[in-house]
């Protein structure tokens, strides 16, 4: 039999003795040798008595338990494998002294981590808002209103029989802001509903409403209401002069035109 090696104290218990005694075996944990791995296993406690080393009574438990399987695996044929509940605890250990490993490198790994709690934020009542959203939605419902009366008028005409056949063109939000940036640089104002005149379907007209909403909320846009003489409510986009891409903007624009 080969010669073990052992280092006293480096298992914490007798089922940790017995996977190492296994594994060095090259043992079926399914088909354990119980001769081989009881003659081992005392070898190990008769180490530790040697060394006048404290044997813990789980040990002196196991060393008896492994007996017993031994001398019933010496009994004729049985309905049960005596090593059956040895196996089960083997396991059982295993799969918790690997789990344990997996915890243990996870918490080296995210242990020094903290987490953020979310900042709560109160709104301020008395904040002056740059955009008045119900003024915006009140706009979008309208123009909304516009195309869907505009597409049931086309909607028996000649030509719409075509148009499930041809590609639907793709609208780009940056082409629109762009678009919308070069109207605004030959104007010093104009209407929000004149950015919609030539919208011939809802994706344009989100696109277009979007690239606005966008020129707004970066302040390259300033917004204001008014109202006509017979009490029609207008809305009126002014060019922000001030900003500070204001001549990169120009010069883009210029570049593309």
């Amino acid at each position: 039999m080969e010669e073990l090696v052992f280092k006293t104290g480096a298992y914490e218990g007798p089922l940790e003795l017995l996977l190492a005694l296994i594994a060095k075996n090259k043992m079926n944990i399914f088909d354990i040798e119980i001769s081989v791995l009881f003659e081992q296993y005392m070898a190990y406690v008769d180490e530790m008595k040697r060394m006048d080393m404290d044997v813990a009574g789980e040990f002196i438990t196991m060393a008896a338990e492994l007996m017993l399987i031994k001398s019933r695996m010496l009994l004729p044929k049985q309905e049960e494998d005596p090593r059956e509940e040895l196996v089960r605890k083997l396991m059982e250990y295993k799969l918790a002294k690997e789990a344990a490993g997996w915890l243990s490198e996870r918490g080296r790994e995210f242990g020094g981590r903290f987490e953020k709690d979310t900042d709560e934020i109160k709104p301020d009542k008395n904040a002056k808002l740059d955009l008045d959203a119900e003024l915006l939605t009140n706009a979008l419902s309208r123009l909304l209103f516009k195309i869907a009366e505009k597409e049931k008028e086309e909607e028996n005409a000649p030509i719409e029989l075509i148009n499930p056949l041809i590609k639907k063109k793709i609208v780009s939000i940056p082409g629109r802001v762009l678009g919308v940036m070069r109207k605004m640089l030959k104007r010093r104002a104009v209407y929000f509903d004149e950015f919609f005149e030539d919208v011939r379907s809802r994706s344009e007209l989100v696109a277009t409403f979007y690239a606005l909403l966008e020129l707004l909320k970066a302040g390259r846009l300033t917004i204001e209401r008014e109202f006509s003489i017979d009490g029609d409510e207008n809305i009126r986009l002014y060019l922000n002069r001030e900003h500070k891409r204001y001549n990169k903007t120009a010069e883009e624009v210029n570049t593309d035109a």
